[in-house]
């Protein structure tokens, strides 16, 4: 059985880290540390900052060791579209960073509630879903065919992931409210922060940790994980829900967009671990030949390195200090969509042959 120790005892090292750094930041500054605060350059910050170094690179470290006894990883080479989207994400966020430092106006007017990059979001978190319950009625049909238990199975968590997609996309966009006119409850107004028809305003900083964390571990973590233990497991059709390296890089640089929470332990071990994940795998690209794919990785953390710097030393010069989460969250719904289509891709292809002769002929008719 596979158990790695060194990894699960860095993070269980770092939630008691986290619970002291709770304590030392309540006691001798009075702040609370799951709060929303510019971010700053002290001496006590820099500190911080270099414990969350030193636990992402033990955490990571910890974790190749633990798989070190699978074999070496190997790293397919991508295909041309997969290229231009690995490039074309990176390019979005140079971009965004570039539009902030000249015009941080026009950088807050473009991450404000529903306008282009919130109503993106959420389209884009919204055809997870429908890929997602496509996948479903897929191995509904198979399972039905087959009796097949384990296409139950996975007809059940596509379907939890179209539900739990569906109700994210729906939370971004304030369940359609402005677009109906629908006035908030008076029950939430009190509650809400931004006095909005949503959960996820009552408790901000709580719930977008939450949000964030599980994002980094499904899109950052979870690929980077399964292409060590690829070789050593065998998942049958639940492989087709490990995301894939395409995902990790296309959504790599939602690690760059922080500036309101930046101050928390979770928050920039996310950053530079997602960082040293890119350059790991950049050395199994580069061990294998894969010139394109190196540069591409490689080219992506520096870019993160740079934007996150931007938004810690600039902060004083966004509009709304939250903003760059809002491009961050955009980053997130890609690597979403890519995931859901690929979960969708995968299923599909294991239909039973007697399924697609089926489909065939139908079309045929």
């Amino acid at each position: 059985m596979f158990l790695p120790r060194r990894f699960l005892s860095v993070s269980l090292l770092s939630v008691l880290v986290m619970v002291c750094l709770v304590g030392i930041e309540r006691s001798l500054f009075g702040v609370r540390y799951f709060s929303e605060r510019m971010p700053e350059i002290e001496p006590y910050n820099l500190w911080h900052a270099w414990v969350s170094l030193s636990l992402s690179l033990a955490a990571i470290q910890g974790f190749t060791r633990d798989a070190s006894w699978l074999g070496a990883p190997a790293l397919r080479m991508a295909s041309r579209r997969e290229l231009w989207i690995c490039i074309a994400m990176p390019v979005f966020a140079a971009a965004a960073a570039l539009l902030f430092s000249v015009d941080a106006a026009i950088f807050s007017a473009l991450a404000r509630e529903d306008n282009i990059f919130e109503w993106l979001s959420a389209l884009l978190i919204f055809a997870s879903s429908v890929f997602f319950a496509l996948a479903a009625m897929g191995q509904l049909r198979a399972a039905r065919g087959e009796a097949d238990r384990v296409a139950w199975l996975a007809a059940g968590a596509a379907a939890s992931f179209s539900l739990v997609l569906f109700i994210v996309g729906m939370e971004e966009i304030s369940w359609m409210q402005r677009v109906f006119g629908i006035s908030t409850p008076d029950a939430l107004l009190g509650l809400n922060k931004q006095q909005e028809l949503n959960l996820h305003n009552i408790s901000t900083g709580f719930t977008e940790l939450l949000y964030y964390t599980g994002s980094f571990v499904l899109l950052t973590l979870a690929p980077f994980v399964w292409l060590y233990l690829r070789k050593g497991f065998a998942l049958g059709r639940f492989e087709a829900f490990t995301p894939s390296v395409l995902v990790l890089a296309a959504s790599a640089p939602m690690a760059a967009f922080n500036s309101d929470n930046w101050s928390m332990l979770p928050t920039q071990m996310m950053v530079m671990m997602t960082i040293i994940i890119l350059l790991v795998i950049a050395d199994l690209a580069l061990r294998g030949g894969l010139w394109r794919e190196f540069t591409v990785l490689t080219a992506g953390a520096i870019l993160i390195v740079a934007i996150q710097e931007l938004f810690v030393l600039q902060a004083q010069e966004l509009v709304r200090i939250w903003d760059p989460t809002e491009y961050k969250e955009l980053f997130i719904a890609v690597g979403l969509a890519i995931y859901g289509y690929e979960t969708w891709s995968r299923l599909r292809s294991l239909a039973p042959a007697t399924e697609l002769l089926v489909g065939r002929r139908s079309t045929a008719g």
